[in-house]
């Protein structure tokens, strides 16, 4: 097959930068180093220069004062040198300065713990932010797999997934994507996805024991071998927030398998979860929430061992005997640039949260779910997905031609089939990769020829000899058109002129 790197699009740093310069004080943003690795490989041996990894650019930006910035491109950087100790040059990347991480994006961009630790520690007093990329594969001897905090967090657009935390020197094996704890710790935690993760002790997904703000993620397939937390293990001692959640799909072997809120008498705070989606957790009882809640808008499969949600709160609460159906989908990539779980036909969670205007605060729902769609006011959906009939972009999607049409391919070899990622280029041009974030395998445009001769022309070009099929699907009207490349055969270029007829 053909495999051709034909376009590297690097990351336009010098708007990252303006963005964020505009974020930052202006004595901070002065003083800012900007630190951008050149390789995958693991390595502490030299200064982050023309040769730098994400190790080096963490060592440099840790003795460098005032707020750093790491730009990590497309690729997969590996985590590959054992050791135990706090400064960052082996095991876990210590942070020991105020520094923020932006990746290409969540499909573009991975950092592999490689199972010598766990990816991440942030100690107190320090704050972080951690934008587009995925963390995969850190393996903790102690609380935290992907991350361990204790500063200040802030993660935005990312997957966790694959990581795992077990009992060891610096902890029980509590979170097993994120353990955040300590005086003065904080976490955001913004569209994003903690997916397939493992916790020895608790909290599969997440363990939270300072202040927390969760909104639009999705908490799906994590678990734990303890007892308690398989989604979300939260401490009586922690201060948390929820909203737009969907939990779906997660486990312990006793109670909560969504979410355990620890309490205690006369000590603690419960967890606030509004406009969120728990169901399908497993547990031998109390299988979505254990615990107290302060709830609203939320739909909760089997409400059994959750204290506080009620149909005066306008929850939508089912039993053992008669569970809720939240008709979500499988997790996938729905446009946006992480995975959601979609919202299906006939789900009780459409247009069941708070009627009140998005982004208002309060009991509200979020202004745009996680794939950045607008939420609508008068009843905006339970959970971290929006249904709309509106091409959304990302991972597999393009929305071309002011967004109207949505483009998607898939690909299928003798042995391997999967769907295409689309890049977008212009308004009416994008381009798919298949195998690497690096290698563009196919080009496509969608012109609005109606002024000729009443269609909408597609273009398409390729350098590959897989099986491609294209669809293009016009969200105004339904209409669809597919276009299929035979196996074998090498891509022969589209010239369509009358490709839809759905012109206004």
């Amino acid at each position: 097959m053909i495999r051709r790197p034909l376009l590297r699009r690097p990351l336009p740093g010098i708007l990252v930068l303006l963005a964020l310069a505009a974020s930052m004080s202006i004595t901070s943003a002065v003083h800012a180093a900007v630190y951008v690795p050149t390789k995958p490989a693991d390595t502490a041996d030299g200064a982050c220069d023309a040769d730098c990894s994400l190790r080096e650019a963490v060592l440099a930006a840790n003795t460098h004062p005032g707020d750093d910035v790491i730009l990590l491109h497309k690729g997969v950087y590996v985590l590959s040198i054992p050791g135990d100790e706090a400064l960052g040059a082996a095991g876990d990347l210590d942070v020991l300065d105020d520094l923020v991480l932006i990746g290409d994006g969540a499909g573009n961009t991975t950092v592999n713990g490689g199972a010598v630790d766990r990816i991440f520690q942030i100690p107190g007093g320090i704050t972080v932010e951690i934008r587009d990329v995925t963390l995969r594969n850190g393996r903790a001897q102690g609380d935290g797999g992907a991350i361990l905090n204790m500063g200040e967090l802030t993660v935005v657009r990312s997957l966790l997934a694959a990581n795992a935390s077990v009992a060891g020197a610096s902890g029980e094996g509590y979170g097993g994507a994120i353990f955040t704890d300590g005086q003065g710790s904080s976490l955001v935690l913004t569209g994003s996805v903690l997916s397939g993760n493992t916790a020895q002790a608790g909290g599969g997904g997440i363990a939270i024991g300072g202040q927390a703000a969760l909104a639009n993620v999705t908490i799906a397939g994590n678990q734990t071998t303890g007892p308690l937390g398989g989604g979300i293990y939260v401490f009586a001692r922690a201060r948390t927030q929820v909203n737009n959640a969907t939990i779906v799909g997660n486990s312990a072997t006793l109670e909560g398998g969504g979410i355990f809120a620890a309490n205690a008498a006369f000590i603690g705070f419960n967890p606030s979860v509004f406009n969120s989606i728990l169901a399908g957790n497993i547990a031998a009882s109390k299988p979505d929430c254990s615990g107290s809640l302060d709830s609203g808008y939320d739909l909760i499969s089997d409400a059994t061992g959750c204290i506080g949600p009620s149909a005066a709160r306008h929850d939508l609460l089912g039993t053992p005997a008669a569970r809720i159906d939240p008709r979500t989908g499988l997790l996938a990539f729905n446009g946006g640039p992480t995975p959601t779980t979609a919202l299906l036909a006939g789900s009780p969670a459409l247009n069941a949260g708070n009627p009140a205007a998005p982004g208002g605060g309060a009991l509200a729902c979020e202004a745009v779910d996680q794939r950045g769609v607008a939420r609508p006011a008068g009843g905006c959906d339970i959970g971290a997905f929006e249904a709309t009939t509106a091409c959304v972009a990302g991972g597999p999607t393009l929305c071309l031609n002011n967004g109207r049409f949505k483009v998607t391919a898939t690909w299928q070899t003798r042995t391997e089939n999967g769907t295409a990622q689309g890049e977008t280029l212009t308004g009416e041009s994008g381009y798919f990769w298949f195998f690497d974030p690096g290698n563009v395998e196919l080009t496509v445009k969608i012109l609005n020829g109606c002024a000729r001769n009443g269609h909408y022309w597609f273009f398409a070009s390729g350098l590959t000899d897989v099986r491609v099929d294209l669809t293009v699907m016009d969200t105004k009207t339904g209409a669809t058109k597919t276009y299929t490349n035979p196996r074998g055969q090498a891509f022969r270029p589209i010239q369509d002129t009358r490709a839809l007829n759905t012109c206004p």
